[in-house]
C-alpha cells in the first residue's frame, strides 16, 4: 500500500496499465487488473519501494515477493485460502534454502560482490509459489527453476533509486513467468543448481555448494527463525544506531538545537549498504546513517514522512547531519556482535550514551501489536479510509 502511494509504484503501475494486458489479477491499492505476472511485478516493486518490508534472518526480503506472487497467481486460479498459505510458505522456504549457498566468512557473497540478493534467490521462491498453486509435477518444477535462473539479476549500485525496488518486482514477476512457461512445456536445464556452472557456485564462486541448500529444507525456516519487521522506513543496516539514539531520547529530554555532536559506531561490513553521507533525496536518504540519526533526533522517528525529498532538504536536518560522526568497527559478520553505540554530546557538555544489540522488530525484540497496527495505519493512510483499514486487519486476524 505504501509503495503505491509514491511515484515508484505509480510509475510502474501506469506502465503496466498502458500495456493493456488481460485482466486476471489485482494490483493492490489500485483499480488496475492485469495478468498474474504483471500484477506480481507491480505489487512486489511497490512492496520494496520504501525499504519498509521485513528483513529475513541471514539477509534478504523474502516476504514481499512471495506475497505478490501468491496473491496474483492465487487470484487468477481461484485458489483456496489454505492452498495460498501453503504456497506462500513453500516459496519462503525455497528462498531461504537457496540463500544458504551464498554464505561466506565475509557475509553474503552476492552483497559482498555488489549484487543485490533480492534479484537472485527470490526468483526461485516465486517460481515455487506459482508451481505449487498450478499443480506442476516434479519435472515441470525443475524446468521452472531452470527458467527462473535466467532472470537472476540486480545491482547494489542502484540503491537510492526506483530501480532497487524494481529488482524485487522483476525477480518476482520472472518467477511467475518461469512456472507459467514450464506448464506449457518450455524447457530449461534440469539440474540448474548443480555443478561448477550451476546457480549455487555462480552466486558464490569460492564457497557455493548446492548441497548446502538442502540442510533443514522443509523444517520451515520462518517458523524457526522468524523475521524482522522494520519500524524504520530505511535500510536496516542503520537500525542499530537509530534504536540506540531513540533509547537515549526516551531517557533524556533535550532540544535538537542543543546537540553538539552525535557519534555512532557501526559494523564496517554494514556500511557498504549505507553509502550516502549527505543525501539529497528521500530515496538516497534511506541509505544514510547520518540522515537516519539526524532525522530521528529532530522528529523522534523515521517513518514514511521522514523520507520525502522535502524532509531531507530541511535546513535543520542538513545542519544536524554535519554533526554526525560515524566510527566503523572492524570484524567479520558472524564473529562479532551486531551492535551500535551512540553518544550524544550537548552544547553544555552533557553526554548521553546507549548501545543497541538488537534492532527493535527483530525476533529478539519484536514489535508490539500496537506498533504493527500503527505501521499498517501509516502505510495505508494515503489510500484507505480507517473503516476499510480495520476491515483488512480483521481479515488478517482470521488467518
Amino acid at each position: 500500500f505504501a509503495g503505491m502511494s509514491v511515484d515508484t509504484g505509480q510509475i510502474i503501475s501506469e506502465w503496466v496499465r498502458d500495456i493493456g494486458a488481460r485482466e486476471e489479477s489485482s494490483v493492490v491499492a489500485s483499480d488496475l487488473r492485469t495478468t498474474a505476472a504483471f500484477a506480481t511485478l507491480v505489487n512486489a516493486t511497490a512492496g520494496h519501494a520504501l525499504e519498509y518490508d521485513d528483513t529475513a534472518v541471514f539477509s534478504g526480503h523474502y516476504s514481499n515477493p512471495v506475497t505478490a506472487a501468491t496473491l496474483a497467481v492465487g487470484e487468477r486460479l481461484g485458489a483456496s485460502g489454505e492452498d495460498v498459505i501453503l504456497a506462500w510458505m513453500t516459496g519462503y522456504e525455497v528462498i531461504a534454502a537457496v540463500s544458504k549457498a551464498c554464505a561466506t566468512p565475509k557475509g553474503n557473497s552476492l552483497l559482498v560482490n555488489g549484487f543485490f540478493n533480492q534479484g537472485f534467490y527470490p526468483v526461485f521462491g516465486c517460481a515455487a509459489v506459482a508451481a505449487k498453486l498450478m499443480g506442476l509435477d516434479a519435472w515441470q518444477i525443475r524446468m521452472a527453476f531452470g527458467n527462473a535462473a535466467t532472470a537472476m539479476s540486480g545491482l547494489m549500485k542502484n540503491r537510492g533509486s526506483h530501480s532497487k525496488a524494481f529488482t524485487a518486482g522483476n525477480a518476482a514477476m520472472h518467477g511467475v513467468m518461469a512456472a507459467e512457461l514450464a506448464s506449457r512445456g518450455f524447457s530449461a536445464n534440469e539440474d540448474i543448481f548443480d555443478s561448477d556452472i550451476g546457480v549455487a557456485r555462480l552466486m558464490n564462486l569460492e564457497h557455493g555448494n548446492a548441497e548446502s541448500m538442502l540442510a533443514g529444507l522443509g523444517d520451515w525456516h520462518l517458523a524457526n527463525f522468524s523475521t524482522s519487521l522494520r519500524l524504520h522506513a530505511s535500510c536496516a543496516a542503520g537500525h542499530w544506531s537509530t534504536d540506540a539514539l531513540m533509547e537515549i531520547m526516551r531517557d533524556h529530554k533535550f532540544d535538537p538545537a542543543e546537540i553538539e555532536s552525535i557519534r555512532a559506531t557501526v559494523n564496517d561490513f554494514l556500511m557498504p549498504s549505507k553509502p550516502y553521507h549527505a543525501p539529497t533525496t528521500g530515496l538516497t536518504a534511506k541509505y544514510s546513517v547520518e540522515y537516519d540519526l539526524a532525522a530521528t533526533a529532530l522528529d523522534g522517528r523515521i517513518g514514511i514522512a521522514q523520507f520525502t525529498d522535502e524532509a531531507v532538504m530541511r535546513p535543520e536536518v542538513r545542519d544536524l547531519m554535519e554533526k554526525v560522526e560515524i566510527q566503523e568497527t572492524a570484524g567479520v559478520m558472524g564473529t562479532v556482535p551486531m551492535e551500535s553505540t551512540v553518544t550524544v554530546t550537548l552544547t553544555d557538555g552533557q553526554t548521553f550514551e546507549a548501545t543497541a544489540n538488537n534492532t527493535h522488530g527483530s525476533p529478539a525484540d519484536p514489535l508490539t501489536r500496537e506498533e504493527v497496527l500503527g505501521k499498517f495505519a501509516e502505510c495505508t493512510a494515503a489510500l484507505l479510509p480507517p473503516s476499510r483499514r480495520d476491515e483488512i486487519v480483521a481479515i488478517c486476524d482470521r488467518l
